[in-house]
């Protein structure tokens, strides 16, 4: 090991479990020596460890484990600190079947998470059921590849718990309430309003529960007033103290009047969780009967005694409120394993085990309310014969009376059903268990019994697939619902339910009559038999899973792929492949003719093809196919010669392909002639130029956006005027004057939305500071597709004509009374209406009487749709519909939609006279009355049949453009695996030539010659440059795919790093690196540092041996406007980063070329270097929206001036 665990930083800090992270001993574990991990795992252990969530990573194809404090707790007592450094699978081998699934899709790439999730853990020697919310997410290497996963989790398990709890206990309280068999309520507030009360209490009151519920009591019950019970309640409300009543007497509505009843009742406050009274809860229980009947009770309680004691069941009497035993026969001292002693005593003292089950309470209870209490199949714990065994009972408290009508003893009966309960639920558990699993199982599930294959159960997913409702679909044999797929699946139901044989079904089509349309479906399913016990098939279970969504795609792919190739060969492209190591080219006919104007096909060689590029273009050509040859892609644009001297554009695309040695072996491409497209880039160039020297010498104030509206152009105009440069909404705020600001800014996003002209009238901010009236008008700007690609607009002085707008008003006002008299006028300008109406030929505009029936007809009626006037009118607007939409009744829905909306709008196709179909937008409006009364509809209608061949077009090129993004993403992947082709398998046999040539310099020195020994070091150079060529080459392109964190950092803190980095270098240069003033500026801290590492070792590589190094670094935040680079937007803050050096330099024409990639100013002998260092540093400063510039003289030095836009915080 180089470094013992505790010097590598990303294991620093992390509590508890950084300690025992860097004691152990990893080179042990899968994952190696810790400085051998993969950059991208070490960067998120040190994440994890200063973490106070819980974390862990499950490295590799083992899912080696690492894991911090926050996560310790939950592997509990029996899993930590043994799950450190082995494997996942090996910690949690009793959920793997749960999780290892989840694992494996997070290794292909696909995070996953989910709330409140159940585990079953055994982390403290016990199965428990645990809760988590947690997420897995892959960790990717430098490569791109899943390296492992990271995991984060919160236990909820407690919360779970708790959540459940409180929901089950209020769920608890209203039931009680409302199923109570005793008259129950509660009041809430001061004014004791109902919120529930449950029917018994209702019968009570003697109303309905309507006129009650949440109002006060007293007033929806008004005969209960002036009895004390306000005054009882109120003292409750307010004291808290508990109010019991027996036998009171109150006078209540019965049957229409009011009657004295007896009622048992007792107040109690309910308070809120800070412990304030928020109501009263009131349980009641009329005793009328009981009171008018005690007289009686003594007759009965002899016979009760009788019966008691020759009962074959279970019978006792408690006597008091401590439960004396008055009366047990022989069948409950069985029960209880006691003998004759027991009467007299105390039932609590001779069955103490009863005292945590309830039993004592609801005898009480039964005292307290004299209300029966009756319980099915409960649990009762007995202590018989010194254990303590479990039964299960049936049983029942009855409250007994004495003549006075007062309860005075409780008598209980029971029934021993703990045979029958246990075996009872034995079945039900387990019928249970099964039926949840297919119930909430994802795919469809059913069971079908017998010869007719009788539906027995099915999930949701299954009815959900066959779309049947489970009222009308189990219960039934499957061919009643489903007589589509009779013949389909017939003969395979037979075959599993006579032999046995499990049928297994992958893509079959199926009809199905599902969403109301008969069609083929696909599906994978299976059959499996399902067996009694004595072997016999007594039925199938069915799996099934619908698939058509994948068949059909899969068709559809192939119909594509079709169409692809179709359309290339009827497209204007000219397809070409050359051979990269022969030169050989191939090509297409189109592409002889865009390249050369040639009309027959002719063989050319590549020399001769080369001679029609336009000689000024061939630069451009060679530096295309040299970048080709490095990113696999090559575009570019050129002139060409045709063979009748003419010149014409073209674009050339291409991709490169390799053989199986991974070297390049040829290019396959396209070209397309854009001439047109630059002449009219040309054309639109001029013409801008034109426009923008217009507007400066026109008095009106001209602006320009884009499509949304950001500011593109505004006139020197607008500065002269206001003082201000519009940019953004701040600038147009301080212009526009306030109380017209929203209005305007209001109608703007009209027009942008629905690219109608931009028109308003505003107020105008002079630099002066007065404010004058400005009419502002706006156009869009379309181009050949009619789409908005620009706003041009002005803004003109109106303010002497809005001070005629006061006397213009006035004569409005007088004007009135003269447009009254020109009603008359306007009845005959009704007429012209007509006219006018008849004689439009862009729109077919009807009038259509309340049935439909077509009453008026116009030319574009006519020039649209086909018919003359006196061919259609008098017959029904439906004959302009196709049949489909005949039978939907669409015309008489759209009818409809118009009398209840007022207007109708709809899209669709429709049929002419001789049966040919355009494409329509019609809008139905309803015409009313003076009364409002529908009597018509005017239906106007325009033909969109090129709009729509249009919107299909662009949708086709949409799908093209996709299908082409995901060839674009295919070829980053392919450039990726070469990237470690380069990072792995070519440094290998590099290492092996470097290894073998030093040992045979070591070992055979003196028996090489002069010219061997000479040819070995040159072979070891060639090497050397050769490893450090391919790990610059792997350097600049993890520019592009490295994870982009940007962080606030401190440019002091890099440039120390650097210093100590390059100590050896400076001091054997004897190099002095000034540290001025910097700051601090949002960067990727890496990346930074790999830029000045590379800045300045070139400072120190390209220096002169007779002067001292002198290399200088500063930055300061600087505004655009200020630095001297056009390229910089003024208004943005930057950070300018200078590093400059008093080396050798460079001439300043090479200023650009130094930051491409191989190249080099000087020989490899003279000063070593691969020409890769700056191409990673413009790189880097590109990955953070930066600009470098070079500048040089040469033997005098080099400055490099890097802007980076600072963000707004």
């Amino acid at each position: 090991m180089s470094r013992t665990n505790k010097e590598h930083y990303f294991l620093a800090g992390g509590g508890e479990m950084g300690e025992l992270i860097r004691a152990k001993d990893w080179s042990k574990t899968a994952l190696g020596d810790p400085s051998t991990w993969p950059q991208s795992l070490c960067t998120m252990v040190a994440m994890m460890l200063d973490n106070p969530f819980g974390m862990y990573i499950a490295w590799g194809d083992d899912y080696t484990q690492l894991y911090n404090d926050g996560y310790r707790p939950i592997l509990g007592s029996t899993k930590h600190p043994e799950a450190l450094g082995i494997s996942t699978k090996q910690t949690f081998s009793e959920i793997w079947d749960i999780i290892g699934p989840m694992f494996d899709g997070v290794m292909e790439g696909k995070p996953v998470g989910f709330p409140d999730f159940m585990l079953p853990l055994n982390r403290n020697g016990f199965i428990e059921e645990c809760y988590f919310d947690f997420s897995y997410s892959p960790i990717r290497k430098e490569d791109g590849s899943v390296g492992g996963v990271f995991v984060t989790v919160i236990e909820t398990t407690e919360k779970k718990r708790a959540t459940e709890a409180l929901k089950e206990n209020n769920d608890r309280f209203i039931n009680n309430i409302m199923q109570a068999p005793g008259a129950m309520c509660v009041f809430r507030g001061e004014n004791h309003i109902v919120e529930i009360a449950n029917d018994q209490m209702i019968q009570l009151w003697g109303t309905e529960l309507e006129k009650v519920i949440n109002k006060p009591i007293f007033e929806a019950l008004p005969e209960a007033q002036n009895q004390d019970l306000e005054i009882l309640l109120n003292n409750v409300y307010k004291t808290g103290e508990k109010f019991i009543a027996n036998e009171h007497l109150i006078q209540l509505p019965r049957n229409g009047k009011i009657e004295n009843t007896y009622i048992n009742f007792v107040y109690e406050a309910l308070r809120a969780v800070d412990g304030t009274i928020s109501g009263v809860a009131v349980v009641g229980t009329e005793v009328t009967a009981q009171v008018l009947a005690r007289s009686k009770v003594i007759e009965s309680e002899q016979k009760i005694r009788q019966l008691v004691d020759n009962a074959p069941f279970p019978i006792g009497v408690y006597v008091g409120k401590e439960k004396r035993i008055e009366l047990a026969n022989q069948a409950i001292m069985d029960v209880w394993g006691k003998g004759n002693d027991v009467v007299g005593k105390l039932y609590t003292e001779i069955l103490p085990e009863l005292d945590n089950q309830l039993v004592f309470d609801q005898i009480s209870r039964v005292f307290e309310t004299g209300e029966s209490f009756h319980s099915k199949n409960t649990r009762i714990d007995l202590t018989i014969n010194g254990a303590l065994e479990t039964f299960y009972f049936d049983y029942s408290f009855t409250p007994l009376y004495d003549i006075n009508g007062n309860i005075y003893g409780v008598m209980n009966t029971a029934a021993e059903t703990t045979d029958l309960n246990l075996a009872k639920k034995r079945i039900e558990e387990s019928d249970k268990r099964f039926r949840n699993t297919v119930k909430q199982a994802p795919i469809g599930i059913t069971i079908l019994r017998g010869s007719n294959y009788m539906v027995e159960m099915a999930n949701e997913a299954y009815l959900k697939l066959v779309d049947r409702p489970e009222s009308t679909f189990i219960g039934r044999p499957l061919f009643d619902s489903l007589p589509e797929v009779e013949e389909s699946v017939s003969s395979l139901l037979y075959n599993v339910l006579t032999t046995g044989v499990p049928f297994h079904g992958y893509e079959v089509p199926i009809p199905l009559n599902r969403y109301g349309k008969l069609r083929i479906s696909y599906f994978d399913f299976l059959y499996s038999p399902l067996k009694e016990e004595d072997g016999t098939i007594s039925g199938i279970i069915v799996t099934v899973t619908e698939v058509s969504e994948k068949v059909d795609t899969r068709k559809e792919i192939e119909q594509n792929e079709e169409r692809l190739k179709i359309i290339l060969e009827a497209s204007e492209l000219g397809t070409w492949e050359l051979n990269v190591k022969t030169r050989e080219p191939i090509y297409s006919q189109k592409y002889l003719e865009i390249v050369g104007g040639y009309k027959e096909n002719k063989k050319l060689t590549h020399d001769q093809l080369l001679k029609h590029l336009h000689p000024d273009d061939m630069p451009i050509r060679n530096k295309a196919f040299k970048e080709a040859l490095t990113t696999g892609y090559l575009n570019y644009e050129a002139r060409m010669i045709w063979i009748d001297g003419s010149i014409h554009w073209m674009e050339g695309k291409g991709k490169l392909f390799y053989d199986e040695d991974n070297k390049p072996e040829k290019l396959i491409g396209t070209i397309r002639d854009i001439t047109d497209e630059k002449n009219h880039q040309h054309e639109l160039e001029e013409s801008e130029k034109k426009f923008r020297s217009l507007t400066e010498s026109i008095p009106q104030l001209i602006w320009e956006t884009d499509e949304k509206g950001n500011a593109l152009f505004a006139s020197g105009k607008w500065f002269e005027y206001t003082g201000i440069h519009p940019v953004g909404e701040a600038e147009w705020r301080a212009m526009i004057h306030p109380d017209d600001f929203d209005e305007n800014a209001k109608i703007w996003s009209h027009s942008l939305a629905t690219g109608e002209a931009y028109r308003c009238d505003v107020r105008v901010r002079r630099k002066d500071g007065n404010y004058r009236w400005h009419t502002v008008i706006g156009e869009p700007v379309l181009d050949v597709d009619n789409t908005i690609i620009k706003w041009v607009g002005a803004f003109t002085d109106i303010h002497t004509e809005k001070a005629f707008t006061h006397e213009l008003e006035q004569q409005v006002t007088a004007r009135t009374k003269e447009l009254n008299l020109m009603n008359e006028s306007l009845q005959k300008s009704e007429e012209r209406y007509h006219l006018m109406v008849e004689e439009v030929q862009d729109y077919a505009i009807l009038y259509l009487n309340r049935e439909g029936i077509v009453e008026n007809w116009n030319l574009g009626a006519e020039k649209i749709k086909g018919y003359k006037a006196e061919e259609i009118i008098g017959k029904n607007f439906s004959n302009f519909y196709t049949e489909s939409d005949q039978k939907s009744n669409l015309p008489k829905k759209l009818l409809t939609i118009a009398i209840e909306k007022g207007k109708a709008k709809q899209e669709g196709w429709r049929v002419r006279k001789d049966g040919s179909h355009f494409w329509a937008s019609v809008v139905i409006t309803a015409v009313h009355n003076k009364k409002g009364q529908v009597i018509g509809f005017s239906k106007v209608t325009h033909d969109l049949t090129e709009k729509k061949k249009a919107d299909d077009k662009i949708k086709l090129n949409a799908l093209e453009l996709e299908q082409k993004n995901a060839e674009l993403e295919k070829m980053n992947q392919e450039l990726q695996s070469f990237a470690y082709i380069s990072s792995h398998d070519l440094q290998e046999p590099l290492r092996k030539i470097q290894t073998f040539a030093t040992l045979i310099l070591e070992k055979e020195f003196e028996n090489l010659s002069s010219a061997g020994k000479d040819k070995f070091q040159r072979m070891q150079n060639a090497a050397q440059r050769m490893q450090t060529l391919i790990n610059d080459l792997l350097s600049y392109s993890r520019t592009n795919i490295q994870e982009r964190v940007f962080e606030k950092t401190d440019l002091s803190k890099i440039i120390d790093e650097v210093k100590d980095d390059l100590k050896e270098e400076i001091e054997q240069k004897n190099a002095t690196i000034e540290n001025c003033e910097n700051c601090e500026v949002n960067i990727i801290p890496f990346q930074f540092r790999q830029l000045l590492y590379n800045l300045v070792s070139n400072s120190l590589k390209f220096s002169n041996p007779e002067t001292p190094i002198v290399i200088k670094i500063q930055s300061k935040i600087v505004k655009g406007a200020l630095l001297n680079d056009k390229r910089l937007e003024e208004d943005t803050n930057y950070c300018h980063i200078q590093i400059s050096d008093n080396g050798i330099g460079f001439e300043q024409q090479y200023s650009s070329k130094i930051f491409e990639v191989f190249q080099r100013l000087h020989g490899k002998l003279e000063y070593t270097g691969t020409g890769i260092g700056l191409a990673i540093v413009k790189k880097i400063v590109d990955n953070h929206n930066g600009i470098i510039t070079a500048t040089g003289e040469k033997n005098k030095g080099a400055t490099f001036d890097i802007y980076l836009p600072v963000q707004k915080q």
